[in-house]
């Protein structure tokens, strides 16, 4: 592998391809984990140690404030880290191990859409490095995702794949290709992912992805994601250490994950598959654009919420039918009156109030 050359630090990227009418619908960074190297003070250790010992004992997460902001600190750890705290920016890790970096984050994919790779880094650097002593980030792994219509992958493309990856596995379900992995995680360098974006909204319910793609999505078409995994060992070894120095070569590690480490290839003579021609599809793959344009974050969190309440109503109506038909109600006025009623015998047996658990559920999501 090649290090790549030094390109402008445009790293996200909403864009038409002409080629083959395909549709380039979004690309850029779909993850970006950081390890941040520095000393934890021994008072913000003890104020950690404190809330989880809290945590522990009530068996939820408790609010903890770093800066402006208030995340949710579980009782349990996040790996090798024992303080694990969630918002809805993102996850963050602390340990007191000096065999380990001192914090771990990863941020939300929806964060890291709305506010760009460096504008990431910049906010996670801005709220710890009061708190963490000779603060140093590096990049544990970064994930690479083009989002594409107009094309479509099926078990026959298998045989054309050309990867550097040992592994290939070609995932089905009820006898229908749904995608490819490449590449093992385990070797911690580059793996990849190839797979109906809309089939996984659906089973997620992460469809505010439709948010990001806009326009530019005819409703109801399928959309594929191509999807690179660069981990630290590949990253290591290319001499990228720094989110600046990663976010500056994310277009030429695409160029390379999808022209050297991967590619699909037509069928042809030659008994070297890698001499065979680039498939007319993949073209539109390794063409992607990688340049930012960021989606509104509240925008973002609209369809966020609104598919939360998709996925709520129709098991809160059906209890809801199921609570009118025991207490005798008949619409929905009377029977939100007499659920009123009980939810305030509900409040004297339970020793808190309605609003009192509303403020703790959001503290264990993190959020303010």
């Amino acid at each position: 592998m090649h290090p790549p050359g030094p390109t402008s630090n445009q790293v996200v990227a909403n864009t038409q391809l002409e080629t083959l009418a395909v549709r380039e619908l979004a690309s850029g960074v779909d993850a970006l984990y950081l390890s941040g190297h520095g000393y934890l003070p021994k008072a913000f250790l003890a104020r950690l140690e404190d809330s989880r010992q809290f945590a522990d004992q009530v068996s939820l997460r408790v609010p903890f404030e770093l800066g402006p902001l208030t995340f949710g600190l579980a009782p349990h750890g996040w790996g090798k880290y024992r303080f694990c705290l969630d918002h809805e920016s993102g996850r963050i890790g602390f340990t007191s191990s000096t065999k380990l970096p001192a914090v771990r984050v990863q941020p939300r994919a929806e964060f890291l859409q709305s506010a760009g790779p460096s504008g990431v880094v910049k906010h996670f650097d801005k709220l710890l490095r009061p708190l963490v002593d000779a603060l140093g980030f590096s990049v544990a792994r970064i994930d690479l995702f083009c989002d594409v219509e107009g094309i479509a992958f099926s078990a026959e493309d298998r045989p054309g794949f050309v990867c550097r990856g040992s592994v290939c596995t070609t995932h089905e379900a009820d006898r229908i290709c749904t995608g490819f992995s490449f590449g093992s995680r385990r070797t911690q360098r580059i793996s990849a992912r190839i797979y109906d974006k809309t089939a996984e909204m659906q089973a997620k319910g992460t469809d505010w992805w439709e948010a990001v793609w806009g326009e530019r999505h005819r409703e109801g078409a399928p959309v594929w994601r191509i999807e690179f995994e660069i981990a630290r060992g590949a990253l290591t070894e290319l001499e990228l250490f720094t989110p600046e120095a990663v976010l500056a070569s994310v277009p030429s590690l695409w160029r390379y994950c999808s022209t050297e480490w991967l590619s699909l290839r037509s069928s042809g003579s030659d008994s070297n598959r890698s001499r065979w021609p680039v498939a007319a599809k993949w073209e539109a793959v390794r063409s992607a654009s990688l340049v930012h344009g960021a989606t509104e974050l509240s925008f973002i969190r609209r369809h966020k919420r609104a598919s939360t309440f998709r996925r709520l109503l129709p098991s809160l109506v059906g209890y809801l039918v199921g609570f009118a038909v025991v207490a005798g109600t008949s619409d929905i006025d009377d029977t939100v009156e007499a659920l009123t009623a009980h939810l305030h015998e509900d409040e004297i047996i339970r020793r808190a109030s309605f609003a009192e658990r509303i403020q703790r559920r959001r503290a264990e999501g993190g959020y303010r």
